[in-house]
């Protein structure tokens, strides 16, 4: 934890922010070290970055006062990253990337190759994910919580999962601008100058994209983005994707 990012729902009518995961108190205390009186760098979600100061500990919760020093602003141009359906650890270290980084959204959608027993997974919750994505947050010193979207209602006790529109479905090049990730694609060096505001990134499952969902991509016109020479993971895949961006794109 580099940064304590504090939910505004943590806000007491009293002004200050309780702190009751016991995860968090256990790093706080042990971790940092931290005792009253004692001051950590801290984020509010969506809004700043600033200063909590520790001005009671109990077993139960650490209560404080938070202090607003800068307001960030959001990356520019807009990155909305689509991801097909993974194993829950893959989809769980993706959450923790984008946290970091601070893309503007992410959807997990269902492709072609997309293992359904998948969709059992507790990661779907919604609570489980937004965990996920602050541990990143808390790492990175990101304050932008991106948007989640699930593209299928996950399966219950007694029913099956619902599907919603695929990755193939969504792709609709007049309402945003898509790139997929692709090894045969471009560099993204060769793809520049760019000029829109904002950018949706299609990642495929661990099989890799379908010829059909490949052709389906050649008639929107949608570009590939070639990450390496080399076959990555779907998280590595998203790490390469994020960093060369950066690197590569004045925000």
């Amino acid at each position: 934890m580099n940064y304590l990012i504090l939910d505004p729902s943590q806000k007491t009518n009293s002004g200050e922010f309780k702190i009751s995961n016991k995860d968090r108190i256990t790093h706080i205390l042990k971790v940092l070290q931290k005792k009253e009186s004692d001051k950590i760098k801290a984020g509010l979600i969506n809004e700043s970055l600033g200063i909590f100061k520790i001005l009671k500990i109990s077993p139960e919760e650490i209560s404080g006062s938070y202090t607003s020093i800068i307001r960030p602003k959001r990356r520019s141009p807009v990155i909305n990253l689509i991801v097909s359906v993974q194993r829950p650890p893959t989809i769980e270290k993706i959450l923790e990337l984008v946290g970091v980084w601070g893309t503007y959204s992410i959807e997990f959608r269902l492709s072609t190759l997309s293992r359904t027993e998948y969709l059992t997974s507790p990661v779907w919750k919604e609570e489980n994910m937004k965990e996920k994505l602050i541990l990143g947050m808390e790492q990175g010193g990101n304050v932008f919580l991106p948007r989640v979207e699930l593209g299928f209602v996950p399966p219950g006790k007694k029913t099956s999962f619902e599907k919603k529109q695929s990755v193939s479905e969504i792709v609709d090049p007049s309402s945003r601008k898509f790139f997929y990730l692709d090894k045969k694609g471009k560099s993204i060096q060769e793809i520049l100058p760019l000029g829109e505001k904002e950018y949706s990134i299609l990642v495929g499952p661990e099989p890799g994209w379908t010829k059909a969902e490949l052709e389906t991509f050649r008639k929107s016109n949608i570009p590939g983005i070639r990450l390496s020479s080399s076959v990555l993971r779907s998280e590595q895949a998203v790490s390469f994707f994020l960093s060369q961006w950066e690197n590569s794109i004045p925000h």
